[in-house]
């Protein structure tokens, strides 16, 4: 679940009487494990005890995330303190999602005198850690409506949430609605309490205000120095004796534990991040400080921390003028995000920008993405995917030009002059240089390369990928290219965290549905007098079977020899699985037998609408598009039910019915709850396919053929990789994935 990066991270904490930090990134995944197959089953049991491949440990999470938390409280080493915050937040996520998924929240408070709910220590805990991608994660988690709680904790949580999400203009807005003062109720207590949590809220609304370098809000000005002194004076207030009062009061001690809990995770929190923020970053040399500054604001609003690995590619100065860069980062750890910094400064320098990808999808969706982080209102910058244009007689690149290598190759080849004013070539996938899988396109992308550093001798280079394997040996190649110096980054860490399984089934349990099969085979052969070459459909039908899931719990499978795996359930309904009858040799004679095959996209179907059916979000990849659009039809046959199109889906399912004639003829024809995605499909269908899965209340399974993983971003909770083949498209024949 964790890659070797995070894992060591878990590593580090400290360790505790019975527990073995080398022991957490195991424990931790296997209790995720045992959640996802919960959520999966649909039951309403806890989850269960850990798989054989578990580590042996009496620490229930609850117990590791109180301790882990309070050595966040107390100490003050950073490395040391953020460990801990990563163990404890992790533990406090995975307890969250199974009240979440138990449905348990709706009758305690988010927050009260006596303690917070476990999303939302999980959420600023993961701040503290840097860990902004499982904050925002674990934002999700936070439920806010309908609790028993008083209106200053409700208008608490979801500045937490917001923080969390990144959503620091939400914040600020908030703290210009809500009121001066908090009702609260007569006694010293709830007044006391309303007073500390409402200390809280001006602490949050001066953080916001600092990340997006604005003023502070009204309401908040004059009542504390600085968001951290606000968390400190809470911290203090909260947990304090009375021995001024006299040797009468030596043992009496007021204790409000729960404002003090998340004002001393606040506190941390605030520490750990306050120099991460991305308006923190200093203007290229040449670029504009106005737009820069407009530009970083904008930005802060939707990304305002720099994740661990943007910063050490910063601070190797990937995005200063006259700088080219190699950035080898694994999938879903922010590339995009991260390029957008060295394009700001080139647009900030007035220079146009053109950002290669390797699909129609993905060009697409950055040019969409793209638009909204350079927003034409905000800083006059266009962004385009409208090759066709930059042909035209006296055209001008736009700001952003976003297209393929071959594109992007025959303009250089037709309309060379085109290109005088840019600064900057993105060159995302960069891995297709290498002629290892396609010489055509690694010799269109090469020769494309050659012509812009011979078109634009002076412009920058930016190469994205996350599978180069000799990035410093291409990096000292542009180096040489262009003369100019080329950095090269590639931080093993990312973000996102996933607990990689296979579906297996139990022998005794193969066993007993092949001999239960074959009797009612022969049952079948008498009653109607005859012997049967293949499988009757009774006996087809008798082979089901319980599935179960082998996860492992380390990054790599297989460690000293030996396997750390755990096996979970995942489903209480059995799978039904294909057979195929054969004759098979048994002691000198030959014998009927029953060869079972995984039936994985019926399967894989059956996974995906259990998921979706709990709120799991999924992607299912098969291997071919003729099977990607029947296996879509059979999961919304099992969900049942249509999401409803939008206006704008609406407006673009009228066009493609006019480009089509008829929406019968379309793969995707109407909203529906799993949508196809393949190569088979016009533009004007992905595009629909796609929109609708991003809603949340829109598709929740989208299936694929494997040119989906090329880089387009998608919601996806669960992966279902349908068996370990695909289709070769030049010969038909099925070969092994890599």
């Amino acid at each position: 679940m964790f890659d070797p990066v995070t894992a060591d991270i878990l590593r580090s904490a400290p360790a505790l009487p019975g527990l073995d930090p080398e022991v957490l990134p195991q424990l931790l995944t296997a209790q995720y494990a045992e959640l996802v197959a919960r959520r999966l089953r649909m039951t309403e049991d806890g989850i269960g005890e850990a798989g054989d491949g578990a580590a042996e440990t009496d620490w229930s999470l609850t117990r590791i995330a109180d301790t882990y938390e309070l050595i966040v409280s107390i100490q003050s080493e950073p490395d040391t303190r953020r460990a801990a915050a990563f163990v404890a937040g992790t533990a406090r996520q995975i307890l969250a999602q199974e009240a979440v998924a138990a449905d348990e929240t709706s009758a305690t408070p988010v927050m009260d005198r006596d303690g917070i709910d476990p999303a939302v220590a999980a959420a600023v805990l993961f701040l503290a850690a840097e860990q902004y991608a499982d904050a925002h994660e674990a934002a999700r988690n936070i439920r806010i409506q309908d609790r028993p709680q008083p209106y200053v904790c409700t208008l608490l949580a979801e500045d937490i949430r917001d923080l969390a999400l990144g959503r620091f203009e939400s914040i600020l807005k908030r703290a210009g609605r809500r009121p001066a003062a908090f009702v609260s109720g007569p006694s010293l207590e709830e007044r006391s309490t309303t007073a500390l949590f409402e200390a809280l809220v001006v602490g949050i609304e001066m953080f916001a205000a600092e990340v997006l370098s604005v003023a502070v809000p009204e309401k908040a000005q004059g009542r504390f120095d600085s968001a951290q002194a606000a968390f400190q004076c809470v911290v203090q207030l909260s947990s304090r004796d009375h021995a001024e009062l006299g040797p009468q009061a030596e043992r009496l001690m007021t204790s409000y534990p729960g404002p003090r809990h998340i004002a001393s995770l606040l506190l941390v929190a605030y520490e750990s991040t306050a120099g991460a923020a991305v308006t923190k970053v200093p203007p290229p040399s040449g670029a504009d400080p106005e737009f820069w500054r407009k530009w970083l604001r904008h930005r802060a609003n939707s990304a305002p921390f720099l994740w661990p690995n943007h910063r050490e590619a910063l601070e190797k100065g990937f995005q200063d003028t006259g700088k080219s860069a190699v950035l080898v980062l694994p999938t879903g750890s922010g590339k995009t995000t991260v390029s957008c910094i060295k394009i700001a400064g080139a647009l900030a320098r007035r220079k146009s920008v053109i950002f290669i990808a390797p699909t129609h999808a993905l060009v697409d969706q950055l040019t969409e993405d793209l638009q909204k982080v350079f927003p034409e209102e905000l800083v006059g910058s266009v962004v385009s995917s409208d090759f066709d244009l930059a042909f035209a007689a006296g055209s001008a690149l736009k700001s952003i030009e976003v297209m393929t290598p071959e594109r992007c190759l025959a303009l250089l080849s037709y309309a060379p002059e085109v290109f005088e004013n840019v600064g900057l070539l993105v060159f995302d996938e960069c891995h297709l240089l290498s002629p290892s899988s396609n010489l055509r396109r690694a010799l269109d992308s090469m020769f494309c390369v050659l012509a812009f550093n011979s078109i634009v001798p002076d412009a920058d280079f930016l190469f994205l990928s996350a599978m180069l394997k000799n990035g410093s040996e291409f990096a000292e190649w542009i180096k040489k290219l262009t003369g100019r110096d080329c950095v090269f980054a590639d931080p093993l860490w990312k973000p996102s965290r996933q607990a990689r399984g296979v579906v297996l089934y139990k022998r005794q349990a193969l066993d007993a549905i092949r001999s239960r099969a074959l009797e009612i085979q022969k049952d079948e052969d008498v009653r109607k007098g005859k012997v049967a070459k293949g499988l009757r459909k009774p006996a087809q039908e008798a082979l089901t079977c319980l599935p179960f899931a082998l996860f492992g719990l380390q990054h790599n499978w297989l460690k000293d020899n030996s396997a750390s795996c755990t096996i979970v359930k995942i489903s209480d309904t059995p799978i039904t699985l294909t057979g195929k009858l054969v004759s098979r040799s048994e002691e000198g004679s030959k014998e009927k037998w029953i060869s079972l095959t995984p039936n994985a996209n019926k399967v894989a179907a059956q996974i995906a609408a259990s998921a979706a059916r709990n709120g799991l979000k999924g992607i299912v990849f098969v291997n071919s598009k003729v099977t990607s659009a029947s296996t879509a039809r059979e999961i919304s046959k099992l969900l049942g039910g249509a999401p409803e199109a939008t206006p704008d889906e609406q407006a673009r399912w009228d066009a493609l019915k006019s480009e089509l004639g008829d929406l019968k003829h379309s793969l995707i024809p109407a909203p529906a709850a799993a949508v196809p995605h393949s190569a088979q499909m016009i533009r004007q269908e992905r595009d629909l396919a796609e929109r609708l899965y991003r809603r949340a209340d829109g598709a929740q399974v989208i299936v694929a053929t494997p040119t989906l993983a090329q880089g387009l971003n998608l919601p996806a909770h669960i992966a279902i990789l349908a068996g370990d083949k695909r289709s070769d498209p030049d010969d038909g024949e099925r070969e092994a994935l890599e």
